[in-house]
């Protein structure tokens, strides 16, 4: 049985049991988050999340993806093309940095600070990121088109980064304005209709309400 280490709400844990559910490959979620001492003995860096596959430990969530699609080419998240494997290749990378950078200030500030810091979020850091964000989504509108797949059927790796980024996005009350972004609005919305990611989702959003109600019992 393949082992996911990390924890539910972080975005690259997503990514990866979304690649996982989507190549229809059976795993079990390990609950360790960034920094544990778990996730230390498995990767040097800290970071999550890491896959174990028998003896074999894998972290980072690209080079996990890659080894899924050598260990099981079936249902491939890569596309046999080479153009289109660059295109949906460049597109992860663009999603795990700069669309991760012009996010996760909306789930940093209005979730984690209010609920496990106690301090209210910070609205100019907001507004530094609505800047950033806001090149982003105008690059991923002209990019994607809302296409889905973005790149090539069946879905890629590209659909998963890039929807993994949004969803988190929206857990911090983030909006994905239609009006400006339809294409984007529309790629969004058809992800998260997917059974398989509605039902992480909602495991996500009860993880969430979970925290909610803890902060406020103790509050």
């Amino acid at each position: 049985m393949i082992t996911v280490y990390g924890i539910n709400l972080s975005t690259f844990t997503r990514k990866v049991r979304l690649a996982l559910v989507e190549k229809g490959l059976d795993y079990q979620l390990e609950v360790a988050p960034m920094g544990s001492p778990a996730i230390r003995a498995l990767n040097p860096l800290g970071k999550i999340p890491v896959l174990r596959d028998g003896n074999l430990v894998v972290p980072d969530s690209s080079v996990i993806v890659a080894y899924l699609e050598r260990r099981w080419p079936e249902r491939p998240l890569w596309p046999a093309d080479a153009a289109a494997l660059a295109r949906a290749l460049w597109i992860e990378e663009f999603a795990d940095t700069s669309l991760r950078e012009a996010i996760l200030p909306w789930f940093a500030e209005n979730f984690v600070k209010p609920v496990f810091q106690g301090v209210a979020g910070d609205a100019a850091a907001l507004a530094r990121a609505g800047r950033l964000r806001d090149a982003a989504f105008d690059y991923l509108e002209r990019e994607i088109a809302g296409r889905v797949p973005a790149v090539a059927a069946p879905l890629t790796i590209a659909d998963i980064a890039v929807g993994a980024q949004l969803v988190t996005y929206r857990q911090g009350d983030g909006v994905i304005d239609a009006a400006r972004w339809p294409g984007l609005s529309r790629f969004h919305d058809a992800l998260v209709a997917r059974p398989a990611w509605a039902r992480m989702i909602e495991e996500e959003q009860a993880t969430i309400a979970a925290a909610r109600a803890r902060k406020k019992t103790a509050g």
